[in-house]
């Protein structure tokens, strides 16, 4: 009698959900072997080489949202299948330990390698993605952490931008590609550090690392000081910035606003296209400072610059909308500082103070002259007996006057009102374009195109990347990490500006990013949402093992999987590949 041998089943699931298309982007950018390069590699270390190690890291910290180091090692080894074929070299249980992450951070900590690595991504960037370069966009932002201060450590109490005073920070300086917020080079100091000395420096690097002259570079009022601008006219660049209201500026800022307001200066209307944006008029002046030419030599250079006052009518409206708020509020303020008698209610006797409070609460709430207060006194007479008994006809009393000041009434001055509100929103901004190159109204739209690098900055410091707050302590591995981070950021910027472009190209749009809206479409994808269109499908790949036969299975892509994927120029078999490798 024969018996049938029992047959042994053995089934493997790997959640390869979007990593595929990250470490796809990257390895388009051939950035393993840029990193590795600039990195350099332990000749004793096995393995995966330091290029390889970050990439995979990078697809952790972007499909996961988590830049911790202590959980990518068993991430990594529950992926090793996925990600042999992703980065083309077995992955070993120790490849992703705490260690040699650590190892890579201090590496990337590097400032000459990094700043050598940054220029050939950007390369490669143009070069893979024929990205658009119309000028450059400059601003800094602060990151925290619950750091222990030290006094030469570069994280810092400082002037906090995410209202955090409490928290040590570091800065980050950074420069942005327009129009489409690719990152181009960034620069780490101590969170206590300002930001006006920052931008020359990052500057000439930018300059370096594009390899010409003649973009057109812009910020905001951090970036207006006089010597930054000396130096862009002394090296052949061009500037658009916003001036801060201190020193002389503030002293002629008033007059160039009413000189509009009064009709002395005939306005122009902006629009940007059906939509009226802003109005205002421009004038020029004569400027002369000390800068260096690109040889690094002093100089003393002239130039003539066209100051811009401009009203934006968004920006009026949010201030009148804080006005109305102001207003509203000191009138509460005002009332509450005479109550009604009651346990508790402390009452104002003297004039002169009922006339302190009432000037102390105007100021709080800038409203000097916007608002007027009417008071009276209020006498009331108290009768009292003297010594001890009962109250009678013949029994002594004190007669006591009690003196208490009330608000009667808070008046708007809407006259004065009005008169604020006509000088509401206006900005003053300086350039040193031509106006046949850049005109009036191009201007203002091309700042407020500075949205690019603001959305950069939300996208580092929020999930999934979360650059706040950070989970190293050291300053090599702080400084590192945000580097790693603004590594994933560039990607993650990548995966959004080509599949936008794609979509425009083709005057689509794409359905089913929304979670629980299957129909809404969008022809301004985020990245963030391209890549959870991927986590969404719980795409896995299954190793299904019967004795000693082998099979491999991938769910299956949607066609707006399929789409995604062709406008990033990945093939669609991307993720068909990883059976056919893993046979």
């Amino acid at each position: 009698m024969l018996c049938a041998m029992a047959e042994i089943l053995s089934i493997q699931h790997e959640r390869v959900d979007d990593i595929p298309v990250i470490i796809g982007v990257a390895n388009r950018l051939g950035l393993a072997d840029i990193l590795n390069r600039h990195l350099g590699t332990h000749g004793l270390q096995q393995g995966l080489h330091n290029g390889q190690l970050a990439v995979g890291w990078l697809g952790y910290i972007l499909s996961q949202a988590d830049h911790r180091k202590s959980a990518v090692r068993d991430w990594a080894n529950g992926l090793s299948q996925t990600l042999q074929h992703l980065v083309g070299q077995p992955i070993r249980t120790v490849d992703f330990s705490d260690d040699r992450l650590g190892v890579l951070l201090r590496r990337l900590s590097d400032d000459a390698a990094w700043e050598a690595l940054e220029q050939e991504l950007w390369v490669a960037s143009v070069t893979v993605y024929d990205l658009p370069l119309t000028g450059v966009r400059l601003d800094g932002t602060t990151s925290s952490g619950y750091h222990q201060l030290r006094p030469d450590g570069l994280m810092q109490h400082g002037h906090s931008k995410d209202h955090r005073p409490d928290l040590p920070q570091l800065k980050l300086m950074a420069a942005a590609a327009e129009p489409t917020g690719q990152l181009l080079a960034s620069d780490i100091v101590p969170g206590q550090s300002t930001d006006d000395p920052l931008y020359t420096p990052l500057i000439r690097r930018v300059r370096t690392l594009l390899g010409q002259s003649g973009l057109l570079y812009s910020g905001d009022c951090k970036m207006a000081a006089l010597a930054t601008r000396a130096d862009l006219v002394a090296n052949g660049d061009y500037y658009l910035t916003a001036l801060p209201l201190t020193g002389e500026t503030a002293h002629e800022f008033d007059g160039w606003v009413n000189a509009i307001v009064d009709g002395e200066q005939m306005g122009t209307l902006i629009w940007d296209g059906n939509k009226l944006i802003a109005a205002g008029y421009e004038f020029e002046r004569p400027q002369t400072a000390t800068a260096s030419d690109a040889q690094g030599t002093a100089q003393t250079v002239s130039w003539t610059e066209r100051v811009l006052i401009t009203r934006s009518l968004a920006l009026a409206q949010a201030q009148e909308a804080h006005l109305e708020q102001r207003l509203h509020r000191a009138t509460e303020a005002l009332y509450a500082l005479t109550p009604a008698p009651g346990k508790g209610k402390r009452q104002i006797r003297q004039e002169a103070l009922l006339h302190q409070a009432i000037q102390q609460t105007l100021e709080r709430y800038r409203v000097q002259d916007l608002l007027t207060v009417e008071w009276e006194q209020d006498t009331t007479t108290v009768t009292r007996y003297q010594g001890r008994g009962r109250p009678g006809a013949k029994r002594a009393t004190t007669t006591e006057v009690r003196v208490r000041y009330v608000i009667r009434k808070v008046q708007r001055h809407e006259a004065a009102i009005t008169a604020h509100r006509h000088r509401l929103g206006w900005r003053a901004q300086v350039t040193n374009v031509r106006p046949e190159q850049l005109s009036l109204a191009q201007a203002v739209i091309r700042y407020r195109g500075g949205w690019v690098l603001e959305r950069d900055f939300h996208l580092v410091k929020d999930l999934p990347l979360g650059l706040s707050p950070l989970f190293v302590w050291k300053d090599d591995q702080i400084k590192g990490l945000t580097r790693l981070l603004t590594l994933a950021l560039r990607l993650l910027t990548l995966i959004e500006t080509q599949v936008r472009q794609g979509l425009h190209q083709e005057h689509q749009r794409l359905a089913g990013l929304y979670a629980g809206q299957a129909r809404r479409e969008t022809d301004h994808p985020s990245g963030k949402r391209i890549l959870q269109a991927f986590a969404r499908a719980q795409i896995t790949l299954t190793r299904i093992a019967v004795d000693a036969q082998i099979e491999w299975h991938i769910t299956a892509l949607s066609e707006l999987h399929e789409q995604v994927l062709r406008y990033l120029r990945l093939p669609v078999t991307l993720y068909a590949t990883l059976i056919n490798n893993s046979s």
